[in-house]
């Protein structure tokens, strides 16, 4: 397990230290500045873990949990069926609303890049789909890495890679997705920022084509 402290400015790193008991298969990493969730997920991440091709690497958000203790035995299970990426199975607050499209599954018909957003949480995915997402793509046309928001950054490239043949939608509720006012989206400014990238910038860069594990697997990072 890799937490990466994003520079807190809380009791964080303690509490997550104090849990950790100094359990060998737990790593905290604490940046000194705040890098946001692109850099955390792909470079810092993987610089840390240097994970093999066919490591699983499951997204679990710091203010959100998984439902039982079964889960990481369902999913190990999933992807015995010769699945890439997982997404779905979340639920929310009680009382809370969001789009119906977060909990449909993907409509292969249409490009990723011009439906509803819908790749969402239990999201975890094959390591070498991670790899091949190219440094350009995780930057501003400024050249500057993106902060946010990294679902959409990350899994549409890894997504449209895998195909639907190697997605797989959950149905099984296992993860607990927090909705709070310090969400992206419940901020207004993180809000509009994340609708105008969408709209003008990543629904008009080039889809990633469809492609088999091995030209997966022998591709090199550029950006790790």
């Amino acid at each position: 397990m890799y937490i990466i402290d994003d520079a807190s400015t809380d009791s964080s790193v303690e509490v997550a230290k104090r849990t950790a008991n100094q359990d060998p298969r737990i790593h905290i990493i604490e940046n000194e500045y705040n890098m946001s969730a692109v850099y955390n997920k792909t470079i810092n991440f993987v610089n840390h873990a240097k994970p093999q091709d066919e490591d699983v690497i499951i997204t679990l958000d710091g203010d959100d949990y998984l439902l039982h203790n079964k889960v990481l035995s369902y999913l190990r299970g999933v992807y015995k069926e010769d699945v890439w990426l997982t997404y779905g199975g979340a639920i929310i607050p009680e009382g809370q609303q969001v789009a119906a499209h977060w909990f449909q599954a993907v409509d292969w018909r249409v490009s990723l890049r011009n439906q509803g957003f819908c790749l969402t949480h239990l999201r975890s995915h094959k390591f070498f789909l991670l790899k091949n997402v190219k440094n350009k793509d995780l930057r501003y046309q400024t050249g500057g890495l993106f902060r946010y928001p990294e679902d959409i950054i990350l899994f549409i490239p890894m997504a449209e890679m895998a195909g639907e043949e190697h997605c797989r939608h959950l149905k099984q509720k296992s993860y607990f997705y927090n909705i709070h006012d310090n969400c992206d989206f419940a901020e207004p400014e993180k809000d509009r920022h994340i609708g105008a990238i969408v709209a003008h910038d990543l629904s008009f860069r080039k889809p990633y084509k469809i492609k088999t594990r091995e030209q997966l697997i022998n591709c090199e990072c550029d950006w790790g």
